[in-house]
């Protein structure tokens, strides 16, 4: 699927910017504002009471434990909605002083659901051009759960995330190539990205083998005979290793990375803990 969002007004997508609970990062908005305003879209905040865990107040056996371990109080239902509402209105804020700065149209909505039905319920009201990004880090034990997204969401083309290491925005966009049939799509991506800052688009190639990293460069080259201006930056085989994929991510210095779900930066079924320490910019995954 051509990781794209609709442009404001058209009605068909936009940038869906979840938050439900925990702190957001302020590089995972500042992601997201830069994709709407790439693609001239609108973003809308949704603001997510999961009903899993208020579901679990209900337990008098579910206790609160501090972060040293120390202490522990009782989780009840009174008290997440006052949480819940605290952290809605600081992450408000934050999303709507980076949306203004950038004139990117925002609205919000705050639903009481399951995390993924909400989003999928959003992008079918307004799909299918949309992308979805998630205020919050994503951390090692991630993957389940984007994928879960990632099957569940339909009307959706790709994700923007951030990892608790992101802190750099600017940099170059580097596309991360592992076959050649997405390498057109992905490319359109990071030009519209890269355009608004002026940063270089780039990529980097892997592959499993040598064997197989050769036939693709190949291709690449090719295909990129006629664009001067995209460099090939790295290239590398890495043997079913997703460390050796985070590697190249690290070495890079980029300031948006944009990748395959389910390739070698981020695959669908392995812990993403070589990913989460490497990532220092955002990362935006298509289908």
């Amino acid at each position: 699927m051509i990781a794209h969002v609709a442009e404001a007004g058209e009605g068909r997508g936009r940038v869906v910017l979840r938050y439900s609970v925990g702190d957001p990062s302020p590089t995972a908005i500042a992601a997201a504002v830069r994709i709407a305003h790439a693609f001239q879209a609108e973003i809308e905040s949704l603001f997510i009471e999961d009903t899993q865990l208020l579901d679990l107040a209900k337990h008098p056996f579910v206790k609160e434990l501090s972060f040293g371990g120390r202490s522990r109080r009782a989780v009840t239902r009174r008290g997440l909605e006052r949480g819940f509402r605290a952290s809605f209105v600081a992450a408000r804020r934050r999303i709507a002083v980076a949306a203004r700065a950038a004139d990117v149209p925002l609205s919000e909505r705050v639903v009481r659901d399951e995390p993924v039905h909400a989003l999928a319920a959003a992008c079918a009201q307004n799909g299918p051009w949309n992308v979805i990004a998630l205020a919050e880090p994503f951390g090692s034990g991630s993957s389940e759960a984007i994928r879960d997204l990632f099957e569940r969401v339909r009307d959706a083309t790709g994700l923007v995330l951030a990892g608790p290491a992101a802190r750099r925005m600017s940099g170059p966009v580097v596309v991360v190539a592992e076959d050649l049939e997405r390498l057109p799509g992905m490319l359109r991506l990071a030009e519209r990205v890269a355009k608004a800052t002026e940063d270089q688009v780039l990529l980097a190639l892997l592959a499993d083998d040598e064997t197989a990293l050769a036939q693709l460069d190949g291709e690449v080259r090719l295909a990129l005979a006629d664009r001067p201006d995209i460099g090939i930056r790295q290239s590398m085989a890495v043997h079913g290793e997703p460390a050796a994929a985070a590697e190249v991510i690290r070495r890079l210095q980029a300031g948006f990375v944009i990748a395959r779900f389910g390739g070698m930066v981020a695959p669908r079924d392995q812990i993403w803990r070589p990913l989460v320490m490497a990532l220092e910019c955002p990362l935006f995954l298509v289908r």
